[in-house]
């Protein structure tokens, strides 16, 4: 219903907001894209929107000829996308089956295409063609890294040790490439929007993050949604860093019943944050279990802390990979609280505390969370 509801506000928007494609009027200190789409149907119509700041901004123009031009100005650079209905009529499912996703900033931006705007080539931004650079170099390396987390199922835990070694050079390479096109594009939109993606990894380190964000980065920049999005998520894990106090929770178990992290003061606690549909956490379980198995008598406990949205599908994860300790969600996806609290942007993820409730290491993966406790709990 909402996605209904989208789609008729953007089809009131058109009646009141279509333009003359023809007025060749300058847009001085703003954007214009002028488009080609040289065998669009008859009919068509173009739909723009991107974001400012918390507004989404749409914008619609009838499609003449196969030109239209929109005509605007941005605070600043960010991603827009172009949509396309073909045709007399207009069904709901047209307005996403034709698209064109780029980076909007204020320049003449000249796209061209056949009979499809998701083919279209593009003039005129200069951050779409730093992101097509970027992408060209990571994309392989990501696609690599998704086809060995599909071969894993099934798979001997020696095989999953090798691959995850080979997976980690991967994301290796994908952190050197972005580092290296960040340095070369200071100031960029896409530089930042890829620092906020590879430079803040799960176990980043906060006083460095900052460091660099506030060099490489100028204060427009910084003051946008995204660099805002960027301090907060530096702020948010300088709380959470290795040496500081861990902050306490409480989250309701499979049970219905609350518990507090709090609860657990004087033993090693390892606050274990996945999903039932995360097939890395999936993958990372066997590891875990192995480690409380071996530990569970020594003066050890773990907390998993849920993403999930549906309580059938995380309890039957818990069940069906064995995992015998606690565990608390609020099903609130990735909002959820402890996950927000702690700045958890990806999973699985981990926190490893102290009998004072002190964080003593993070994101501890395959065999080094055993490796960890042995050493806290030598034989």
């Amino acid at each position: 219903m909402k996605k209904a509801a989208f789609f008729i506000l953007l089809g009131v928007f058109a009646l009141t907001a279509c333009k003359n494609t023809n007025d060749t009027s300058s847009n001085d200190g703003g954007y214009t894209i002028n488009a080609e789409i040289s065998k669009a149907s008859k009919a068509s119509l173009a739909i723009l929107t991107y974001k400012q700041n918390d507004s989404i901004i749409s914008d619609s123009v009838a499609v003449e000829q196969g030109k239209f031009r929109f005509q605007g100005q941005v605070k600043h650079t960010t991603e827009a996308t172009i949509r396309l209905r073909h045709g007399d009529s207009f069904p709901e499912q047209e307005w996403q089956a034709d698209s064109f996703h780029f980076f909007i900033e204020n320049s003449t931006i000249t796209l061209t295409a056949t009979d499809s705007i998701k083919d279209a080539n593009i003039m005129g931004s200069i951050a779409t063609h730093e992101a097509q650079e970027i992408d060209a170099r990571t994309t392989p390396l990501t696609n690599e890294i998704i086809a060995l987390y599909d071969r894993m199922d099934g798979r001997s835990k020696e095989d999953r040790l090798i691959t995850y070694d080979t997976i980690q050079k991967y994301v290796d390479s994908i952190r050197t490439v972005t580092h290296e096109f960040i340095l070369a594009h200071p100031n960029s939109y896409v530089a930042l929007q890829r620092f906020q993606r590879h430079e803040m990894p799960k176990d980043f380190d906060p006083t460095e993050a900052e460091k660099n964000f506030n060099a490489l980065f100028d204060e427009e920049l910084q003051q946008t949604e995204l660099g805002k999005s960027i301090a907060e998520k530096i702020r948010i894990a300088k709380k959470s860093q290795i040496g500081k106090e861990a902050l306490d929770f409480s989250q309701e178990t499979p049970e219905g019943e609350s518990f507090n992290l709090s609860s657990l003061r004087g033993k090693y606690v390892l606050v274990d944050f996945w999903a039932s549909w995360c097939k890395p956490c999936r993958a990372e379980n066997p590891f875990v279990v192995k480690a409380y198995n071996k530990y569970k008598d020594e003066n050890f406990e773990i907390v998993g802390v849920s993403l999930d949205a549906s309580k059938e599908s995380w309890v039957a994860a818990i069940e069906k990979d064995g995992l015998p300790w606690v565990h608390v969600s609020d099903l609130k996806y990735w909002k959820n609280e402890v996950a927000l609290q702690y700045g958890i942007s990806s999973v699985p993820a981990n926190v490893l505390i102290d009998p004072d409730g002190i964080i003593i290491d993070k994101n501890l993966r395959g065999e080094a969370l055993t490796e960890k406790l042995g050493v806290i709990f030598p034989n």
